[in-house]
């Protein structure tokens, strides 16, 4: 008696068409993009930030051909950066930067080769790698590409939710960088494994599912730690704080007073005049105003209308101010006027995009002892690095001023800069800008006040809570940034060593 035996296997890839396969992958690719530019500003759909990598790397590992597989990254970097740069940089600048996108998202392709590497490990370091990947180049261009600094980290996207965000104030922002990446990268691995267990693909290299489960529980484990350090930190936070009254003056100007040709100085300080009453008629004690406002030095022009003015409203007024004098360096700096008429040491900016000199009065952080509190400003740029809220905090600032003059959208995406800047310091901030996005923020990231409508003139007025300024941050920095920059030169290092031991095997 002959018996047969039916041999049961799993359905290969490869009995489906290629051409479905890559189409599946563009489309997942192109999700993963579209998730995170609308995890950003203006949209703020904070929760994409979580799982939108999933897609995208699932479809670089599991999908496309080896050979194919950077085409997914290069997909959605293409689409989130496209945009997310035109919108920033603003419509005059828009077509350039779009085209900047794509660009990057061509380099992207020709230059990354994971898919290899972890076929070639195995996928034992596809968790730490990617997430090590993001947060150390995150570090890298905060580092060393100053027009953008940590313009759109993907810890930003959650600025509008103080429960996830205080332990920032320990870990720093390339702690919930690291937190967020984990999470995603986690979940891809998740859905790697599944996909093992249902198909086989000759050119894939399984993933362990034992060691899968176990990144799940570590991923699922850090976020949970995380929020619920969050949530004491919360839980301990004065109940009824003591609040100071102030006000962000946004005038909706078109361009910064030295560029400005349809306004005269005086018919400038005679608007901010009326603002500025109109502030102290709703009890704001501290009025700010955007960074350039004016086109010339308060202690030298309209010095007594100024002094009167302070005096009449009974308000402090952070003046923000920038010329240039021929045969003079150029100045971009602010000076906090007291009710008694005393002007301040004055504050330069002390980080400047490409193209804008620095004050001579740059290098200096100043603290303002007030009745009120200790009072202190940053300008611009300043707030898009770590650096120089905590000099200021540790100088003792409770109440940090943080004025813009925006450049096509920046000032959609500023306002969650400073919030960071707010919980990491433990320092109240007040946003002001021209005309796209000013904001009052609590030193918990609470927004007390927030205007995000371009164009409009608005006095934004809010109580906020003076900072206390005692956390590790202000000691330890962006301790994490660093250690994730070191494992990403290590990976770097590691991933070419593996390549070469490779190649020399396959040789002998």
């Amino acid at each position: 008696m002959t018996t047969t035996t039916e041999t049961r296997t799993r359905p290969t890839v490869f009995d489906r068409s290629v051409a479905l396969r890559m189409g599946l992958g563009v489309v997942l690719s192109a999700l993963s993009g579209l998730m995170l530019l609308l995890a950003f500003p203006p949209y703020g759909i904070w929760p994409l930030a979580w799982i939108a990598f999933v897609p995208g790397v699932f479809a670089q590992h599991r999908l496309l051909p080896r050979k194919w597989a950077s085409l997914s990254p290069a997909i959605y970097m293409t689409i989130y950066l496209g945009p997310f740069l035109a919108r920033l940089f603003g419509p005059e600048n828009g077509p350039f930067f779009q085209y900047l996108g794509v660009l990057i998202g061509i380099l992207v392709f020709f230059v990354q080769k994971e898919v290899k590497f972890h076929q070639l490990t195995g996928y034992r370091w596809f968790i730490l790698h990617g997430v090590i990947n993001w947060v150390g180049f995150e570090m890298i261009r905060a580092t060393v590409i100053p027009l953008i600094a940590t313009s759109a980290f993907i810890g930003y996207t959650q600025a509008t939710q103080p429960w996830v965000i205080q332990p920032v104030s320990i870990f720093s922002v390339y702690g919930l960088n690291l937190v967020i990446m984990l999470f995603n990268f986690a979940l891809a691995q998740g859905a790697m494994a599944w996909f093992d267990r249902k198909w086989e693909a000759a050119d894939v290299v399984p993933v362990d599912g034992r060691a899968t489960w176990r990144w799940l529980a570590v991923a699922g484990s850090a976020t949970a730690v995380w929020i619920v350090i969050s949530l004491v930190i919360l839980s301990i936070a004065p109940v009824d704080p003591p609040t100071v009254r102030v006000a962000a003056l946004q005038p909706g100007y078109e361009k910064a007073a030295f560029r400005d040709d349809a306004r005269t100085s005086q018919e400038r300080f005679d608007a901010f005049a009326d603002w500025t009453r109109q502030a102290a008629g709703q009890g704001a004690q501290i009025v700010y105003t955007p960074e350039m406002h004016f086109n010339f030095d308060p202690q030298v022009d309209f010095t007594d209308e100024f002094r009167a003015l302070a005096l009449e409203t009974g308000t402090y007024i952070f003046i923000n101010y920038s010329y240039g004098v021929e045969g003079e360096p150029w100045r971009n700096e602010a000076v906090l006027l007291s009710p008694s008429g005393e002007f301040s040491d004055v504050y330069a900016k002390n980080h400047a995009p490409p193209g804008e000199p620095l004050s001579p009065t740059a290098g200096a952080y100043p603290v303002y002892d007030t009745p009120l509190g200790r009072l202190a400003a940053m300008i611009c740029h300043d707030a898009n690095y770590t650096d120089v809220a905590r000099k200021l905090t540790r100088n003792g600032a409770q109440l940090i001023s943080a004025s813009l003059n925006e450049f096509g959208g920046f000032g959609e995406q500023y306002w969650t800069n400073v919030t960071f800047r707010a919980v990491e310091n433990r320092a109240a901030m007040v946003v002001t800008t021209r005309q796209t996005g000013s904001a009052i923020i609590d030193p918990y990231g609470r927004q007390v006040a927030l205007n995000l409508n371009p164009g409009e003139q608005v006095v934004l007025v809010g109580d906020v809570s003076l900072g206390s300024g005692n956390t590790p941050f202000l000691y330890l920095g962006d301790w994490l940034g660093w250690i994730a920059l070191a494992c990403y030169i290590f990976f770097v290092v590691f991933q070419i060593m593996t390549e070469r031991r490779a190649k020399k095997a396959a040789k002998s």
